[in-house]
C-alpha cells in the first residue's frame, strides 16, 4: 500500500513539474502583463493629476493676468486724471494771475471725448482773457474739423458737425467754457481741428489748429462743469 502511495506521489510531483515547466513562459508573460497594466494605471493617474494641476495653474495665471491688466488700466486712468488736474490748475493760474497785456479773447485749449454714440464726441473749448485790465468781449467762435471721407479731403463746418445756431457765441470778461457735441459723418476720418475768432473791433484774430489725436482724451471721470464768469 505504501508503495502505491509513493508511486502516486511521484506521479503527482512529476505531473506538477511538467505542467509548470511547460507553462513557465505563459506564466511569465501573464505576470509581465499584470505589471504593465499596473504601471499604465499609475501613469494614467499621474497624467490626470498633472492635467488637474495644469488647469489650476492656467486659472491662476489667467486671474493674475486679468488683475495685472486691471492694475495697468487703473494706473493709466489715474495718470490721465493727474494730467487733467494739472491742466486745470494751469488754466486757473492763467485766469487768476494774468501776466500779459494782450487785449481780447484768447483760445486757451480744446478737449474732446468719445461718447457711447458712434461718431459722436463731446467738446469743451476754453476761452480766456489774459490781460490784466479786462473788459467784456462778445463774439462768435468758428469751428472746422479737417479730415477725409471716402479717401477724399473733407472739411466739416459747425453746421456739418451738428452744432446749433449760436452755440459758438461767447460773452466773457475772465473766462468761459463752450461745450457741446459733434457728430461726425459715417466713414469720416478726422485729422485736425481748426478753431478761429475773427478780428472785430478791439478783438484780434485768433486761431487754434491742433491734431485730433492731441485733443482726444481718454474716458475718465470728469469734474463738474465750470460756471461762466463775466
Amino acid at each position: 500500500m505504501s508503495q502505491i502511495v509513493k508511486v502516486l506521489v511521484l506521479l503527482i510531483v512529476g505531473v506538477s513539474i511538467g505542467y509548470f515547466a511547460g507553462n513557465r513562459q505563459e506564466l511569465a508573460q501573464s505576470s509581465l502583463l499584470t505589471v504593465q497594466q499596473e504601471t499604465l494605471e499609475r501613469q494614467s493617474k499621474a497624467i490626470g493629476q498633472l492635467k488637474t494641476d495644469l488647469g489650476v495653474k492656467d486659472t491662476q495665471l489667467a486671474t493674475q493676468k486679468a488683475a495685472f491688466e486691471q492694475l495697468q488700466q487703473t494706473l493709466k486712468d489715474q495718470e490721465a486724471q493727474v494730467q487733467e488736474q494739472k491742466r486745470q490748475l494751469a488754466f486757473f493760474q492763467r485766469i487768476m494771475r494774468p501776466t500779459g497785456d494782450q487785449v481780447g479773447v484768447v483760445i486757451d485749449n480744446l478737449t474732446l471725448q468719445e461718447t457711447s454714440v458712434p461718431g459722436r464726441y463731446h467738446y469743451r473749448l476754453a476761452l480766456t482773457q489774459p490781460a490784466k485790465k479786462r473788459e467784456l468781449f462778445r463774439g462768435q467762435v468758428q469751428i472746422k474739423v479737417e479730415g477725409s471721407l471716402a479717401d477724399q479731403p473733407k472739411t466739416l463746418s459747425s453746421r456739418d458737425l451738428g452744432m446749433k445756431v449760436g452755440e459758438g457765441r461767447y460773452a466773457l470778461r475772465y473766462f468761459q467754457l463752450l461745450e457741446g457735441n459733434w457728430q461726425l459723418p459715417e466713414g469720416f476720418i478726422p485729422d485736425r481741428v481748426r478753431v478761429t475768432i475773427a478780428k472785430e473791433g478791439r478783438q484780434p484774430a485768433q486761431e487754434l489748429l491742433t491734431e485730433w489725436s492731441d485733443v482726444l482724451k481718454p474716458l475718465v471721470a470728469q469734474p463738474a462743469p465750470l460756471p461762466v464768469v463775466q
